[in-house]
């Protein structure tokens, strides 16, 4: 059977009479009948944004709910940021340094149910969201906001600066300028409005509800919890007219086998992330166009720094001097390129200069494969200098990690380098998702594998995570040069000694051996001929709005 694949970069809507834009750059509504089936996560149990933590997962959100801002196609399958529930926002510092944002809200912004969509609805949801009671992991998101720590102490939710101004007004004050806000917090699952009265009136089982209240472009149709669930088009949301799918089954595949089989039956004709052998020639080799677009995603090593072997500084160098990371890459798979930095290649640079994050920031990672060698011979050298003298003195221990096609491939080409050239006995153990978080959280390993994904696009979202004052702390890192820094960077009102603060950071948790960033992911998919128009964030999340159909489309 012909392979359809789409892997390239993405595809630029067809300009058609029916399309979404005129000759003259005007809008036009679209007059296609489409019905879309995607294969974009496995099973959802539960809509509450507040509760949301699996990036596959959150595309359906983004689907069926839109926040304070949106990102939207820039024509050529890039997310760019717009305007969503806000029709326009303004920005004031204040004497005390805060920052007051002040949205005014689209007066055709509709609920599902034909309601209009008020300032206090994100009021609700973004002080549900920081109240104890919620028990949300992502609480932290609001930690910018001014009262957020008062209300995270004492449970009063009500601490947290926001305010409904009025129905069409919402204002939030931040602690100190925030270059992600707008970006990062406004437009993520976890800040996506609700409806106090819907969940009051069903408080067990709204989130699984049917008859869920929406506010995006798609409502739910049928809900078949271990099947599928179908939506379709809002005719309440703004812009209703223009979305171009009308029926949209999210078929749920419990992994990337099971949607790749699938999409080989013509059951669903979008992927996301589709196993090895979907993007590979008949050759067995990567195809060229494999890596459409960077992901904020980075595939690393994680030392332990309050174990007896790895909070010696040099027996982390000895392990890192001896990562082939192009193999690594190699490995992984496609869309996989050797990491050069812990900030993958994608993230923005949080200036107004159009060069990202990681180009700015240049190469920070070994990834020259002629000088492979000669780092093996540093690497033993260090080994040494951190009493081994040879690895085979180095205790057995396990290598923790999450495993699908991908990492078991290089989690086992990791204990390869290290069995050849520091003698070391490493063996890598695969743990469910919901054990390896709960292991990682206590400490209770020495050395662990797993993808770094931040909660928004940006540099800081990679390094909070390893601040002794951050969110997430997995590697129990200390360095109070390194907190400075950060702290530095989130108060700086300067955007470009903002990025300085956040390069020096970056760079000195990578000189003292804090973990080992091995590849960078980009989005793969795939995408039955004949459509087009899908486009993705730099979360690799997947949007269908846009989506349209040339006359020979496979039906």
């Amino acid at each position: 059977m012909q392979k359809a694949k789409r892997l390239s970069a993405f595809l630029l809507a067809v300009l058609m009479a029916a399309g979404l834009m005129s000759g003259c750059g005007e809008q036009k509504e679209l007059t296609q009948t489409l019905d879309l089936r995607a294969a974009v996560c496995s099973q959802i149990t539960s809509l509450d944004p507040a509760k949301s933590t699996q990036r596959a997962e959150q595309s359906v959100f983004y689907m069926l709910y839109e926040n304070l801002m949106r990102f939207a196609d820039d024509g050529t399958g890039r997310a760019v940021l717009r305007e969503g529930m806000a029709r326009e926002y303004k920005t004031e510092t204040n004497y005390d340094g805060t920052v007051t944002y002040t949205f005014k809200l689209r007066s055709s912004a509709n609920w599902s149910d034909g309601t209009r969509v008020k300032a206090r609805d994100f009021v609700y949801a973004w002080q549900r969201l920081v109240d104890p009671r919620t028990d949300s992991p992502n609480h932290a998101l609001l930690s910018m906001v001014k009262g957020y720590d008062v209300a995270r102490k004492t449970g009063n939710a009500k601490a947290l600066a926001v305010k409904a101004e009025n129905d069409s007004t919402f204002t939030v004050t931040l602690a100190a300028p925030c270059a992600y806000f707008l970006s990062g917090v406004c437009t993520a699952v976890a800040t996506m409005p609700l409806r106090e009265d819907a969940l009051q009136a069903d408080a067990e089982g709204w989130a699984t509800s049917p008859n869920l209240l929406s506010n995006g472009a798609y409502q739910i149709g049928v809900w078949t919890p271990e099947e599928y669930l179908q939506l379709r088009r809002s005719p309440t949301y703004y812009e209703s007219k223009l979305v171009g799918v009308d029926t949209l089954r999210i078929v749920f595949a419990p992994d990337a086998e099971e949607a790749y089989r699938l999409y080989e039956e013509g059951k669903v004709d979008y992927v996301a992330s589709p196993p090895r052998r979907a993007l590979e020639d008949d050759t067995g080799q990567t195809a060229p166009s494999a890596a459409a677009l960077p992901l904020c995603s980075t595939y690393c090593v994680l030392y332990n720094h309050i174990s007896d072997y790895f909070n010696d500084a040099d027996v982390r160098r000895a392990f890192d001097l001896s990562i082939d990371r192009a193999a690594i890459a190699a490995a992984m798979g496609a869309g996989a390129v050797p990491a050069t930095g812990l900030v993958s290649a994608g993230v923005a640079s949080g200036t107004d200069a159009p060069e990202d994050f990681r180009t700015v920031g240049g190469v920070l990672c070994a990834i020259d494969e002629e000088e492979y060698e000669k780092r093996c011979v540093s690497a033993v050298g260090s080994l040494k200098r951190a009493g081994y003298s040879t690895g085979r003195e180095f205790p057995a221990i396990e290598l923790l990690y999450v495993e699908d096609e991908r990492t078991h491939d290089a989690v086992w080409e990791l204990q390869r380098m290290w069995s050849e050239q520091l003698s070391v006995s490493m063996l890598p153990r695969a743990l469910p998702r919901e054990e390896f978080d709960s292991r990682i959280a206590a400490g209770d390993y020495e050395i662990a594998a797993d993808w770094i994904v931040p909660p928004y696009n940006d540099a800081m979202g990679f390094l909070d995570r390893f601040s002794a004052m951050g969110p997430l702390d997995q590697i129990f890192y200390s360095s109070e040069t390194y907190d400075v820094l950060l702290g530095v960077a989130r108060a700086s009102e300067n955007l470009a000694a903002r990025a300085a603060f956040l390069h020096d950071a970056e760079t000195l948790l990578l000189e003292d051996g804090a973990l080992s960033p091995l590849c960078f992911d980009s989005v793969t998919y795939l995408l039955r001929d004949g459509l087009h128009g899908v486009y993705h964030d730099g979360l690799g999340r997947v949007y269908f709005n846009g989506l349209s159909a040339t006359e020979n489309a496979a039906p």
